[in-house]
């Protein structure tokens, strides 16, 4: 005959082995969400590809726009309108920032195959080269640091009624929040 107090010692002992299961489970489950779960969101690159197209696709960007019919048509850039205007002015139209702009810096090359010249210009020159630099030195993580995004387009450029083969590739900073 087993007395009360080695019942209670014998019930207390085969409790062990299932709450460490118990706290084994619970432990996994929590890892399980917390791994499935985002805590932080990046949309750097989302942002330049919106402004990648906005500069490709917008009739107030660099895209040949027919005065006929006021039709842009995306691919076919306008050396003139490319060359002439302030980036700043003629792309304001198609997204604001504000006046201080500290969100987004481009450097466009436009690359012309037949004649293998080169045509460079900024949107945003100052900070654009401020957030090339640290792009540069590797501080591409982490608040004060900025991310460099490259786009290489095949397009087509309208000069003085001809069409030249040629690439656009756009180098498109934007700092980390």
């Amino acid at each position: 005959m087993m007395y009360k107090k080695a019942i209670t010692t014998f019930e207390v002992l085969m409790w062990i082995p299932r709450i460490l299961f118990l706290v084994i489970v619970m432990f996994s489950i929590i890892i399980l969400v917390r791994s499935y779960v985002t805590t932080t969101i990046d949309i750097s690159e989302l942002q330049a590809n919106t402004f990648a197209y906005r500069v490709l696709y917008s009739s107030n960007a660099i895209s040949y726009i027919d005065s006929k019919i006021d039709r842009a048509y995306p691919g076919i850039i306008d050396i003139n309108r490319f060359r002439s205007q302030i980036t700043e002015k003629f792309l304001e139209k198609s997204f604001y920032y504000g006046e201080k702009n500290r969100e987004i810096g481009a450097k466009f090359s436009l690359k012309d195959l037949s004649e293998n010249n080169e045509i460079i210009i900024f949107y945003n020159e100052d900070f654009f080269k401020e957030q090339k630099k640290l792009v540069d030195s590797g501080f591409t993580k982490g608040p004060g640091g900025a991310r460099s995004y490259i786009k290489k387009y095949n397009i087509l450029i309208l000069k003085s009624n001809n069409i030249n083969r040629g690439i656009l590739t756009m180098d498109i900073t934007i700092p980390n929040s």
